[in-house]
């Protein structure tokens, strides 16, 4: 019996460093509990996690002409904001539609379980947020359109670039910021944080995360 214990903790401490290292590179380390008080600015990712179960209390379907997904759901004041979006884009000639909103922890841990199965948990954490960690759980955000980075070439994209904070969107994993935000390049991946928010972080050039370390979250709204 003592032998079999002492190889239990000769295999745990050889083989705890590298989780260790592991979760430190990928960023699920020092974990804290997202601040649902900062309302619309609640910063969820790998070092900020949702309760287990949250589900925001006032969703409502995507406007059904801007809808192409089936996880249809955002936040009411981002689903209003999403549709007006959409339609001065409309009058630009360019054409904007959800593809993915709202999604629970459990549809998420599919999602992330799916994608460990087929690249592995190293890769799949580049691109795809583990249960509580992702921002579709808020309510607060949507894929566009397509999700394949090719589609940051496109005119929407650029629209959306140029346009977004105005509605109060932003591009939440912008290019060659993957060591700030924990996630790859994703053009479609938008935002909602209110117009103010937005715009400063558009004129500033900032991610949510630096965005947070700057403001000091001077601007707070009450938990909804």
């Amino acid at each position: 019996m003592k032998l079999f214990f002492l190889c239990f903790f000769i295999q745990f401490f050889f083989s705890s460093p590298g989780s260790i290292t592991q979760n430190l590179r990928d960023g699920y380390a020092e974990m804290a509990e997202a601040d649902t008080s900062l309302g619309i600015l609640i910063l969820v990712n790998k070092h900020h996690k949702l309760a287990e179960g949250y589900r925001p209390h006032d969703l409502v379907p995507v406007d059904d002409r801007y809808n192409r997904g089936i996880m249809n759901l955002l936040r009411s004041e981002a689903a209003a904001a999403f549709a007006q979006m959409c339609s001065t884009a409309e009058k630009d000639s360019i054409i904007l539609w959800n593809h993915s909103a709202y999604r629970s922890d459990t549809v998420q841990r599919q999602l992330y379980e799916n994608a460990v199965e087929r690249r592995g948990v190293q890769r799949a954490d580049r691109f795809s947020a583990r249960p509580g960690h992702s921002e579709h759980q808020t309510g607060l955000t949507v894929d566009l359109n397509s999700t394949h980075t090719s589609f940051g070439k496109t005119p929407e994209a650029a629209w959306l670039r140029q346009h977004a904070h105005l509605f109060g969107f932003i591009e939440r994993y912008p290019r060659h910021q993957e060591d700030i935000t924990g996630y790859e390049y994703e053009p479609w991946h938008y935002r909602y944080v209110g117009i103010e928010a937005a715009t400063y972080i558009y004129n500033n050039k900032l991610t949510l995360e630096e965005y947070h370390g700057t403001s000091q979250k001077q601007t707070r709204h009450p938990a909804r």
